[in-house]
């Protein structure tokens, strides 16, 4: 009994700090899912963290970790090269679509870019390399059921511009059908439009996406979510949360490799809204994710040495063109969380 009274003040805590994380959320005009947990402790916060959100950038991380597992595995070697050529040049953020096709770039070099740089041609290289399939193997390996992560960038673009079966539909309808099918239906479309535009130029890429979409994404946004909220890996904020988990505790991959994954997360200097209200000296590993619609945050909170925070922050279906003032709230939240952890005793 008296075990049960000494929690019931830390739960009211708990409970206290959830209402203020959903207060900040209504600001925004959109839907949040978020997980929170206290690793060292086990305590939790979950705002609708089982539903599915469009990932954005946040699927690199599990690219990130086969290739780290491949390379565990004796499959991969980090110093093995890659040719840059037509069928990997992805439009978005990224270096490298600006690159000379024929460009030799390591293993390393390339996980460094779609990390660091969140640089989708490299993702799109790396994930070609390890097998599409072998990411989903490894998100059914971590036990993550409702997490589905199969759809690279490129094709990605491609489709929101109408390309493949759905170029005779709407937004709307292209949404719904592609909704509708099986992942073996998705995995030969997929294939069919990396088979059919393996010669398209990059120029020719931009040139287009730019004519539908604008040279900032500026025109036609209501289309370009919708196409985006569907045509988008998904996950959940607590599955998300549970991958970051086993990197964090190096159950992802080996040791060696997990501590690498952290400091790659660790040096993104936009890895994500989580930092923007903490001091300089707080170490942050994250990852963001946006499109149209859609701004998310995970990652890993360094409280001290023996005190880490798991935060994911999703919000899809937003009305607003610039994702801020979500990215805003992803800051304040993160601020809140750290100040509760720091003030209250974990344990």
């Amino acid at each position: 009994m008296s075990n049960e009274k000494s929690k019931q003040p830390a739960d009211q805590e708990l409970s206290k700090l959830k209402a203020e994380l959903v207060k900040i959320s209504k600001d925004v005009k959109g839907q949040m899912g978020l997980f929170m947990k206290h690793v060292e402790s086990g305590k939790e916060v979950a705002i609708d963290a089982d539903k599915i959100f469009p990932l954005g950038s946040v699927f690199k991380l599990a690219v990130m970790m086969e290739v780290f597992r491949q390379v565990d595995e004796g499959l991969l070697d980090m110093n093995e090269k890659l040719r840059l050529e037509s069928r990997n040049y992805c439009i978005g953020s990224g270096i490298l679509q600006y690159l000379t096709p024929g460009l030799e770039l390591t293993i390393r070099d390339l996980v460094t870019l779609m990390i660091i740089a969140t640089d989708n041609t490299a993702s799109e290289m790396l994930w070609k390399r390890v097998g599409i399939q072998r990411v989903n193997m490894l998100i059914r390996d971590l036990g993550l059921a409702r997490t589905s992560i199969y759809l690279p960038w490129r094709e990605g673009f491609l489709l929101t511009m109408g390309k493949g079966p759905f170029k005779d539909m709407t937004a709307q309808e292209a949404a719904r059908k592609w909704k509708g099918i099986s992942d073996l239906e998705r995995m030969k479309i997929l294939n069919d439009i990396d088979t059919q535009y393996a010669n398209l130029s990059i120029e020719d890429f931009r040139h287009e996406y730019e004519n539908l979409y604008g040279m900032k994404e500026e025109k036609k946004f209501k289309i370009q979510r919708e196409y985006d909220q569907v045509f988008d890996n998904l996950g959940t904020p607590r599955e998300i949360g549970a991958m970051l988990e086993k990197i964090l505790q190096g159950e992802g991959a080996s040791s060696s490799s997990s501590k690498e994954m952290l400091a790659m997360l660790m040096r993104n200097p936009s890895g994500s809204t989580h930092p923007q209200f903490l001091s300089d000296d707080v170490m942050v590993a994250a990852k963001t994710g946006i499109t149209a619609g859609t701004a998310n945050s995970a990652g890993i909170i360094f409280i001290g040495p023996k005190s880490h925070i798991v935060l994911c922050i999703f919000f899809k279906n937003l009305i607003e063109k610039s994702p801020e003032k979500a990215q805003m709230a992803e800051a304040r939240i993160a601020r809140l969380i750290y100040d509760h952890f720091t003030r209250v005793k974990s344990a």
